[in-house]
Formats: C-alpha cells, sequence, structure tokens
C-alpha cells in the first residue's frame, strides 16, 4: 500500500497531506472527550505549507497540533517506553503508526497506536492546526 492512500487521508480533510507516519509526536494529552497531540508533522509536496526539506531532512516537518474531539469518551493507554533523545536533546514519542477504523468499538471508532501507547476515539472530527502556517 502506498504510504499516501491510508484511510485517514480520505476521510479527514485537514491531513490530506500530512503522512502522521512520518511526524514526529512531541506530547500527547487528553481529557474526557479530546486527545491532542503536539507534532513536528510531515507534510507531503501537495500541502498548501509545504516547503523544500531542510537540510540533512528528507521531509519537510512543520511544528502544530494534531486534535481528535469526540462527543463520547476517549480511550487512551500511554505506553510505559521513555522518549527517545537526539543530539541536540529533543525528545519525542515516535510517529502515529496507525490510524485507521476499528470494529473493537461501535458507532465510527478509530483506533490510532505508536509507541506513545494506543487510543481509540469514536466519530473523531479532526482539526489540524499548524503553528505559523501560511497557507490555506
Amino acid at each position: 500500500m502506498d504510504e499516501f492512500a491510508s484511510p485517514y487521508h480520505e476521510v479527514f480533510a485537514g491531513l490530506a497531506n500530512v503522512v502522521l507516519e512520518a511526524s514526529w509526536v512531541l506530547s500527547v494529552d487528553a481529557s474526557l472527550t479530546q486527545l491532542t497531540f503536539a507534532l513536528d508533522l510531515a507534510l507531503t509536496p501537495a500541502h498548501p505549507d509545504y516547503s523544500r526539506p531542510e537540510r540533512g531532512e528528507a521531509r519537510c516537518y512543520r511544528n502544530g497540533m494534531l486534535v481528535l474531539e469526540s462527543d463520547m469518551a476517549v480511550i487512551l493507554r500511554r505506553s510505559s517506553l521513555l522518549p527517545a533523545i537526539d543530539a541536540v536533546g529533543d525528545t519525542d514519542y515516535g510517529h502515529i503508526d496507525t490510524f485507521c477504523p476499528t470494529t473493537r468499538l461501535r458507532g465510527g471508532a478509530w483506533e490510532l497506536s505508536g509507541d506513545w501507547g494506543e487510543a481509540i476515539v469514536r466519530q473523531p472530527r479532526v482539526p489540524v492546526q499548524l503553528n505559523g502556517a501560511t497557507g490555506s
């Protein structure tokens, strides 16, 4: 399967030109009905805020937030793994390796997983916010 053909790209317009599997999770926060990821988002060339990757990078990354909102409770199980620390001291919790529909719960539930843990969100609304975005 092509990396850009995952179902989330087709269902959530804000993720149409974002590659979650290559984006870096900087933090995960949750409330009863909301799951928020701070991310270094990997953008595809079709994204309006795409620019050439910085020197030494394979992709264009932009700092932003992925928020999954629901009218029902969010289920989150955090990983016990410690974050990775790079050469300059920045930490990350890996990627969002999966974001797909699940049959484990009824009602349009979506499952997310990665080194940071796993979550299930029912009927999510998924706004994506880039810090300092210039595109529309």
